[in-house]
């Protein structure tokens, strides 16, 4: 891929990084590109967030196809009794049906054929002026519901707050210790003065710092966003024993989908035997950085932290969570954080586990 490539090209290789069609040559150099270039990170934010649009709609499509199929039958089969629509009612029941299914992205295709539509009952019945008059206004109305649509789309977009211009600096992994959103994840990930927040579905939501610990590196964040809806519970508690050997796991976001990781505990101490940190036997790279480490329970026991020069991988030990906590519920401001104390997931399997837990656990990224 060439840095001058035009807007056609990069939307091609957006859509094929996104249908997971690149080389992985190709992958690592676009997911580089989005690092240095917000441009190109936000279009494929956006190109993401359309073609979700576009999938909705085109499920939407295929459910009413089906309810459509279901009525013929029943209607050829002299169970049900249907009145044939004449005339100019055909285009008014059309609009009123498809309406709303228009009013997407990909509502154009609804306009072509909703005007396909009228340019053939005219031609066919000799409509009267009037039926054009009244067709131009359809498609008027059809054309200011997409409008709409488009704004929703942009608020959804701006909401998110980052400057065009904003330079992604940081990133890593954090996950929720407390149902309200609070989340905690390294302070190193924290480079940046606005926050972001995803989660596995792909909702985006600002974040803010309450407090950050460097010598620790512990930072808790806020999101501090209207559209995110508190949990009922969280799945997992954060333990405070653990074991040598003790088999653990981990979920984190080296990329931009959540992966899964296991090991185990190999030291109850960490790098130059700093009492700060354990360190772990797992697979983890840059992104992984704040993430959860579990062990066989369920129980959060650490954050992963970093890797040394040597591939050693350490995680910030789960008593520092407490101690982050207490210490922030000094501040009036957030006396109502209360970390997750009960542990719902014990006695599931792995893939039970991690699937409770996924819902848990977000990409976060800081822009300057």
């Amino acid at each position: 891929m060439d840095n001058k490539m035009d807007e056609t090209q990069l939307l091609d290789a957006v859509e094929r990084y996104l249908r997971g069609e690149m080389t992985e040559q190709e992958r690592t150099y676009l997911e580089e590109l989005r690092k240095t270039n917000p441009e190109v990170d936000q279009m494929v934010v956006e190109h993401t967030f359309f073609l979700n649009e576009v999938s909705k709609h085109s499920d939407t499509k295929n459910f009413k196809h089906s309810l459509h199929e279901i009525e013929s039958k029943l209607v050829e089969e002299g169970i049900i009794n249907k009145t044939q629509l004449k005339g100019k009612a055909k285009i008014v029941y059309f609009w009123n049906r498809y309406k709303r299914t228009a009013a997407v992205a990909a509502s154009i295709a609804g306009i072509v054929s909703l005007f396909n539509l009228g340019l053939t009952f005219f031609y066919s019945n000799k409509t009267s002026p009037q039926a054009i008059t009244d067709l131009s206004r359809e498609l008027a109305v059809l054309k200011q519901g997409q409008k709409e649509t488009n704004k929703v789309l942009n608020g959804v977009i701006s909401k998110i707050k980052i400057d065009p211009k904003a330079t992604p600096k940081s990133g890593g992994t954090g996950f929720l210790i407390d149902a309200q959103g609070y989340l905690i994840t390294n302070a190193h990930v924290l480079k940046g003065k606005t926050i972001i927040a995803t989660n596995d579905k792909g909702q985006q939501f600002l974040a803010k710092v309450c407090m950050k610990d460097e010598i620790r590196d512990i930072a808790v964040l806020k999101i501090d966003d209207k559209d995110f809806k508190p949990y009922g519970a969280l799945p997992y508690s954060i333990g405070k024993s653990v074991n040598l050997a003790e088999p653990i796991y981990t979920m984190g976001y080296p990329k931009d989908e959540i992966v899964y990781g296991e090991g185990y505990l190999s030291s109850v101490t960490g790098y130059k035997s700093d009492t700060l940190t354990y360190q772990i036997s797992i697979a983890a790279d840059h992104g992984n950085s704040g993430g959860p480490i579990l062990n066989k329970n369920g129980d959060v026991i650490g954050i992963l932290t970093d890797k040394s020069e040597g591939g050693s991988v350490f995680a910030v030990k789960s008593l520092y969570i407490f101690k982050a906590v207490d210490n922030l519920k000094k501040d009036a401001d957030f006396a109502d954080i209360k970390l997750a104390s009960n542990n719902t997931i014990k006695k599931l399997i792995r893939e039970e586990q991690v699937k409770k837990v996924n819902d848990c656990v977000f990409l976060i990224k800081s822009y300057e």
